[in-house]
């Protein structure tokens, strides 16, 4: 039986950094970004590992140009705040902010390049995600904000919204803490009746997530900022 021929690969730089992304995205979706490397994406390619090296010289840089790809597409899909009635401020509030709930919540990827791996943030990526900020920013002080109360309005529903976003990512991906009437066993029911009481009958999730809870938050956000904003109107 004759031997068969070895493939021969393709030269370096026949390879397209677009093609490259793609490959990496592939793999990292299957494999979480860790499980991410160079000679593997190299071997998916079809390509030697110089050629991946020709155009990114590290795993950090092709992960930089990853979060800058998964910034660009976020940024697109996400609400804009152009030709909207400064008045509906809150509307558009609650809608931005569960739109990023919506685009991390089955993309565990996204949530590790744009949340947990802030590291792997490059210029255009940092750019594109501050030039949504400033948008919204111009927004709120069209509504009555002044600058920083804007400024803290933004930082608010952010912060809320990225701590629920990693504690449903954790949820995902540890597959813990356990649902309904199974979460008694991680209390002392006899010592903890209101939290006992509360997963019985409420049916809350001891990790704080959950639609209620993100509503009940939600609902927070606004009313303060409501606050905040009557608070300026009346000092004014």
């Amino acid at each position: 039986m004759a031997a068969t021929a070895p493939r021969k690969r393709r030269a370096r730089g026949s390879v397209e950094p677009e093609k490259i992304l793609d490959g990496a995205f592939e793999i990292a979706a299957e494999k979480g970004l860790d499980g991410l490397s160079m000679p593997d994406l190299a071997a998916q390619l079809d390509v030697g590992v110089t050629s991946i090296y020709w155009y990114f010289r590290s795993k950090d840089e092709l992960l930089r140009q990853m979060s800058a790809r998964a910034m660009s597409q976020m940024q697109h899909e996400l609400p804009r705040p152009d030709g909207r009635d400064p008045q509906t401020w809150r509307q558009f509030m609650e809608e931005y902010t569960l739109a990023q709930r919506e685009l991390h919540r089955d993309h565990n990827l996204l949530t590790e390049l744009l949340i947990i791996r802030l590291n792997t943030y490059g210029r255009r990526a940092t750019i594109a995600a501050f030039e949504r900020i400033e948008s919204i920013l111009g927004f709120l002080v069209e509504a009555g904000f002044t600058r920083a109360g804007a400024w803290h309005v933004i930082s608010s529903y952010s912060l809320y919204i990225r701590g629920f976003i990693l504690t449903e990512y954790h949820r995902d991906v540890n597959k813990t803490p356990p649902e309904g009437p199974a979460q008694l066993s991680l209390l002392a029911p006899e010592g903890m009746p209101l939290m006992s009481d509360l997963i019985t009958e409420d049916d809350i999730l001891l990790d704080m997530s959950g639609e209620e809870s993100l509503s009940a938050g939600m609902a927070m956000l606004g009313d303060g900022a409501e606050a905040l904003l009557h608070r300026l109107s009346t000092s004014a």
